[in-house]
C-alpha cells in the first residue's frame, strides 16, 4: 500500500511538478530576455502589456515544458526498445510448463536496469509475467494482452491532461483580457477628456482597445502552437505503444505456444473421454427422465388437488356471495312494492277528489240551467207586463175619443174609470225588472 502510494506521489510529480517547475524558470528567463537583450517596443506591447499577457506567456511555458519532458521521455523508451529482451527457448521441443518459463524469464526481466523497467514495454513484460504466475498458467493470457495494451494507451490519454487544460484555458484568458482592456478603455475615457483634450481621449481610448486585441490574439496564436505540439507528440507515443505491442507478442511467443499445444493436448483428451462423457450423459438423462416423470406425477396429484380444493372454496364463496345478493334483492323488491303501494294509494285519492269535483260541476251546471230557466220566465213576464201597457194606453185613447165625440153631441160625458194609473205600471215594470 505505501509503495503505491509512493508510486501515486511520483507520478503527481512527474506530471504535474515538473512542467510547473520548469515552466516558471522558462517564464522568469523569457521576461529577463526581454528586459535585455529582446527588448523592443513589440514585444513589450504583447508579452508586457497586460497581467493576462503574462498568465498566458507563464502557461504556455509550462504546457511547453510538460511537452518536452514528454517528448524525452518517449525518445529514451525508444532507445532502451532493444535492451528489454527476454532469452529465447533454444530447445527444438518445448520441454518446460508455461509456469516454470515465466517464472524464468520474471527472474531475468528483474535483471534489467531501473529505466529499462520503468519502460511502457518493460513494465508491459514485467505485469504480464507476474499474473501468469500468479495465475499459475498461460489462461487468457491474449484478453490480457488487450488488457494491457488499452491500459497504456489510456496512460497515454491522461498523460496529456495539464496541457489539455492549458489549450482550453489559454483563450479563455485571452477573452479575459478583452474585456479588462475594454473595460478599462471605456473606464478612462472621461467626460472632461472629451471636452478638454479629445486626441488624449481617443489615446487612452486606444490603449484599452489594444490591451483588448492583443491579449486575444496573443492567446489564440500561443494555443495553436500548443495544439500542434500535442499532436505531434501524441503520434509519437502512439508509434512507440505500437511497437511495444510487438515486442511484447514476440517476447511472450514461446509462452503463446505452449498454451496452443496445451489446448491440442487438451484435445486428444477431450476425444478419449468422450465415449464415457457420453455414457455419463446416457444416464444423466435416464435419471433426470424418471426425476421429471416422478415429478409430472407429482405435480398432477398436487394439481388435482388443489383443483378440488379451489372448487371447493369457490363454491362456498359462490353460495355466500349468492346468498347476500338474494336477500339484498329480496330488501329491494320489498322497497320497490311499498313504493308502488304508496303511488296506487296517491293515485286513488286523485281520484276521489276528481269524482267529487265532478259531481260538483253537474250541479254547477244544474244549477246554470235553473238560472237560465228563471230568466226566460222573468223575459217572459216582462213582455207579458209591456203589452199590459199598451192595452191600458189603447183604452185611454178610447176614452178620450168618446169624451170628445160626447162632447160635439151635447151628450153628458161619461167619466170613465182607469184600471190602473201610469205610476203603477212603472212600478211593476220595476219590480219585474
Amino acid at each position: 500500500m505505501a509503495r503505491a502510494q509512493s508510486k501515486s506521489l511520483l507520478n503527481i510529480i512527474g506530471n504535474l511538478g515538473w512542467p510547473i517547475l520548469w515552466g516558471a524558470a522558462a517564464s522568469i528567463t523569457f521576461y529577463e530576455l526581454l528586459q535585455g537583450p529582446l527588448k523592443n517596443d513589440l514585444a513589450q506591447r504583447y508579452f508586457l502589456g497586460h497581467p493576462v499577457a503574462i498568465a498566458t506567456i507563464a502557461m504556455f511555458f509550462i504546457a511547453m515544458a510538460a511537452l518536452i519532458l514528454r517528448g524525452l521521455n518517449l525518445l529514451g523508451q525508444f532507445a532502451v526498445l532493444d535492451r528489454a529482451e527476454l532469452p529465447a527457448n533454444e530447445t527444438s521441443a518445448i520441454s518446460q510448463d508455461s509456469l516454470g518459463r515465466a517464472t524464468e524469464l520474471l527472474g531475468h526481466a528483474s535483471q534489467w536496469s531501473m529505466r529499462v523497467q520503468r519502460s511502457y514495454l518493460g513494465k508491459r513484460l514485467t505485469t504480464l509475467l507476474e499474473t501468469i504466475v500468479s495465475n499459475r498458467g498461460t489462461r487468457h493470457l491474449n484478453d490480457e494482452l488487450k488488457y494491457q495494451s488499452e491500459k497504456d494507451a489510456d496512460a497515454q490519454y491522461e498523460g496529456y491532461s495539464l496541457v489539455r487544460i492549458i489549450i482550453w484555458a489559454t483563450p479563455m484568458l485571452g477573452f479575459l483580457g478583452t474585456v479588462m482592456g475594454i473595460t478599462q478603455a471605456l473606464g478612462d475615457l472621461a467626460t472632461q477628456q472629451l471636452g478638454d483634450d479629445l486626441n488624449a481621449a481617443m489615446q487612452g481610448l486606444f490603449a484599452g482597445l489594444y490591451v483588448a486585441f492583443d491579449t486575444t490574439a496573443l492567446a489564440l496564436t500561443l494555443s495553436i502552437i500548443l495544439m500542434f505540439f500535442q499532436f505531434m507528440s501524441d503520434q509519437f507515443e502512439t508509434q512507440l505503444l505500437s511497437a511495444v505491442d510487438v515486442k511484447t507478442e514476440y517476447a511472450l511467443s514461446s509462452l503463446l505456444a505452449m498454451e496452443s499445444e496445451g489446448a491440442g493436448v487438451s484435445a486428444d483428451i477431450g476425444k478419449s473421454l468422450r465415449p464415457v462423457i457420453t455414457e455419463l450423459t446416457q444416464f444423466q438423462q435416464a435419471c433426470w427422465s424418471d426425476a421429471i416423470s416422478g415429478l409430472q406425477q407429482q405435480w398432477q396429484t398436487w394439481a388435482a388437488e388443489q383443483g378440488s380444493t379451489m372448487g371447493a372454496a369457490l363454491e362456498r364463496s359462490m353460495s355466500q356471495s349468492l346468498a347476500e345478493h338474494s336477500k339484498v334483492g329480496q330488501q329491494q323488491w320489498e322497497g320497490w312494492l311499498e313504493s308502488l303501494n304508496r303511488s296506487a294509494d296517491l293515485l286513488h285519492s286523485n281520484q276521489d277528489s276528481m269524482c267529487r269535483q265532478l259531481e260538483m260541476m253537474q250541479q254547477v251546471i244544474e244549477t246554470t240551467g235553473d238560472v237560465v230557466s228563471l230568466e226566460k220566465a222573468l223575459n217572459d213576464n216582462l213582455q207579458h207586463l209591456a203589452d199590459t201597457r199598451q192595452f191600458e194606453d189603447i183604452v185611454v185613447s178610447l176614452s178620450a175619443a168618446i169624451q170628445l165625440l160626447s162632447t160635439r153631441l151635447g151628450a153628458p160625458v161619461v167619466q170613465s174609470k182607469v184600471l190602473d194609473s201610469p205610476t203603477e205600471t212603472g212600478n211593476i215594470k220595476g219590480k219585474a225588472a
